[in-house]
């Protein structure tokens, strides 16, 4: 199979004279690389509950993954702030019995103590997992509103190619975490008092400490260990969200971030034998379990950080900490924590843990690849990357960037949204990771440093756009091929082929201040190409759709100044065929109890084809209907169970998709 070749050209200092440069890409068995298995996001609040989001999420990204926060959340009293973190509301007053608004504990037995005139109580989980589900509260916000995307996401699987539901666990229950020696600083206000020792509970958040790995029988678990009854604890949760849902879990992590202990919640393994024996102890209960046993257990999940110290250790001595690479080589010493990792993760996060560090090519390679020589004092040579391992990589978190497109306004962009497809390519490209899953895509507020969008902005969000072009088009199990740039420090190439849905995906991001003209020569594939679609982005014009003939085997793209182009050519993927039915439809009251009024502005008035299908993609409903000139129809449901139905409305070659909830 011959090479793809994209002739560049560059405009200097305004002048008419234009610099060859040129982009090889490989679609040979040589130049194949990682296969991705998709793009999501984190789920940590209520908008998911919301129909914009979902529809945003599944019907405009096409989202494949979905993250969502695994801690178990307890009923009262277990899991109950006001009994065991009262201060924070002034109930009682201010201040606790530490001059604080927290409570704070050291062990399991402290944690029971008489603590101004309460005693907290704990949920010993026993043998019987379903007996240990019945604890949990599954109607509190994040596993509710994760359960209803999780099944949208299910039921729209053979519709995106794939889904898979991931899961990290923040921190294990309070009482099975011991003191990790560290105060909380940074605090006043409603937060923490400065000085604060971990562990804590904060309002409703399981704050730092480590997870005792002792396995030290204690009478407060009925003479079982905190290893022990984490296990049992994630298991229990795990298997009751699913069946509450009827979903499955693809994967989960143990700890988010296992050493960022900070105000919410969190938990630390600063030694890799910590981080092993809590491994070990989830995948040996998971095992127990046909419905469990499935489940793949991802990690680390640390920080990329800023330096070779954050890829190896920061500390000696007692104040050792370990970090990503040196956690994969001591993994990879013991077989049984190496098999029971079933792939690696890490979070696109610089050394603070809240800045965005993604956009370094040389932390991604020391990821990937390792390093032969030391690459600085006190850190060992002839260190391996992940891929030596021969297992996959996920980026798992990220954020941190401004909302507009190009932030500073002065200086390289780099923490606006066009810095958000910088940080993706070279994920996927230096990093080769196989999946990229954002912090959040909504979180009820305006769009921030922390989300992607918000219900105003909807898809025309900068930092959501910049998303869009990787994850709209760059489907699960497609293959990427190997982009080499000639005479050109400035545009960065990926090129993804899926030969099940006959595609070619090419996505060009232009880091200069200039714009830039490119021509790409389309190789011999299995399938025919006669155009591509392609979508362009830039600064105050976002999402440009157009259609870009084949001529000669050649297409002409413009890239715009700090401007992304993805190409799209070929295939039966469904975010190529449904471009025109992710807008133009209002359904109202949503959820409803019987009549649904209809609204499709962009329609033309006469024959509509309606369909509603259930979350197991059965069809529940089919009727053609007469749209009249106000464009509106009213529905009756008032048949239906309660439930989540998908609605779609087909007119020629226009489709018209919605999610409504009827209630009773």
């Amino acid at each position: 199979m011959k090479k793809i070749t994209l002739l560049l050209f560059a405009a200097v200092l305004g002048a008419p004279t234009l610099r060859a440069q040129t982009i090889r890409i490989d679609a040979s068995a040589a130049g194949r690389r990682q296969v991705i298995d998709g793009f999501g996001t984190c789920l940590a609040g209520e908008s998911g509950e919301q129909p914009w989001m979902q529809n945003i999420y599944y019907d405009d990204a096409y989202c494949s993954i979905l993250r969502m926060d695994l801690v178990p959340r307890y009923k009262a009293p277990y899991s109950d702030f006001t009994y065991n973190s009262p201060w924070f509301h002034n109930s009682p007053a201010l201040p606790g019995p530490d001059n604080n608004n927290v409570r704070t504990y050291t062990n399991a037995a402290d944690y029971t103590r008489l603590f101004a005139g309460r005693r907290a109580t704990i949920a010993v989980m026993g043998e019987n997992i379903d007996q240990n589900i019945a604890v949990f509260d599954y109607e509190n916000v994040l596993p509710r509103a994760a359960g209803v995307m999780a099944q949208l996401g299910e039921a729209k699987k053979a519709q995106l190619g794939d889904f898979k539901l991931i899961g990290s666990i923040w921190s294990p229950a309070p009482w099975l975490k011991v003191s990790s020696g560290n105060l909380y600083t940074g605090g006043g206000g409603i937060l923490p008092t400065d000085g604060t020792p971990y562990p804590f509970i904060w309002t409703e958040n399981f704050v730092g400490g480590r997870l005792d790995v002792s396995n030290t029988p204690r009478a407060e678990f009925n003479n079982t260990s905190a290893l022990t009854q984490f296990a049992r604890t994630t298991a229990a949760y795990v298997r009751g969200f699913q069946n509450r849902n009827n979903v499955r879990f693809y994967a989960l992590s143990i700890q988010n971030e296992l050493n960022f202990e900070t105000f919410y919640n969190s938990c630390t393994y600063p030694l890799t034998s910590q981080y092993i024996a809590a491994l070990k102890a989830v995948r040996t209960e998971f095992n127990k379990y046909p419905d469990l046993a499935g489940i793949k257990l991802i990690g680390p999940e640390d920080l990329l950080g800023g330096s070779a110290y954050g890829m190896w250790q920061y500390g000696a001595g007692e104040s050792t900490v370990h970090k990503n690479l040196q956690y994969l080589t001591e993994l990879a010493k013991d077989p049984a924590a190496q098999a029971a990792v079933d792939f690696y993760c890490l979070h696109g996060y610089a050394a603070d843990g809240v800045s965005s560090g993604g956009a370094s090519p040389t932390l991604w390679d020391w990821w990937a690849n390792g390093w032969t020589d030391s690459p600085a004092g006190g850190i060992p040579a002839n260190v391996q990357g992940f891929r030596r391992y021969n297992k996959k990589s996920w980026m798992t978190e990220t954020s941190g960037e401004q909302p507009a497109w190009l932030f500073p306004e002065t200086g390289f962009p780099s923490d606006g949204g066009f810095s958000v497809a910088l940080k993706i390519h070279q994920a996927l490209t230096t990093g080769y990771q196989s999946g990229w899953v954002y912090w959040q895509l909504a979180d009820g507020s305006d769009v921030s440093e922390s989300t992607l969008t918000d219900e105003a902005r909807g898809a025309n969000s900068d930092k959501y756009t910049a998303f869009k072009h990787f994850a709209r088009y760059i489907r699960p199990n497609a293959v990427r091929l190997e982009s080499t740039v000639a005479g050109s420090s400035t545009v960065n190439a990926s090129s993804y082929l899926h030969e099940a849905n006959r595609s070619l995906t090419v996505v060009l991001v232009n880091a200069s201040s200039t714009a830039q003209t490119v021509t790409v020569t389309v190789p011999t594939l299995p399938f025919t190409l006669s155009s591509f679609q392609a979508y362009t982005s830039s600064n105050g014009s976002l999402w440009r759709n157009s259609t870009l003939p084949l001529a000669r085997g050649e297409v002409a793209v413009s890239l715009p100044a700090y401007g992304v182009v993805t190409l799209y050519g070929g295939g039966t993927t469904l975010a190529a065929k449904r471009d025109q039915s992710r807008s133009g439809i209002e359904v109202y009251p949503n959820p409803t109890k019987g009549e649904l009024n209809v609204s499709l502005p962009e329609a033309k008035a006469g024959e509509v084809s309606i369909v509603l299908t259930n979350t197991l993609n059965a069809r529940v409903l089919s009727e053609t209907r007469q749209l009249g000139s106000n464009k509106q129809l009213m529905l009756s449901v008032n048949k239906l169970p309660a439930g989540w139905y998908f609605m779609t409305i087909t007119q020629g070659d226009q489709r018209f998709v919605k999610s409504v909830m009827v209630t009773r």
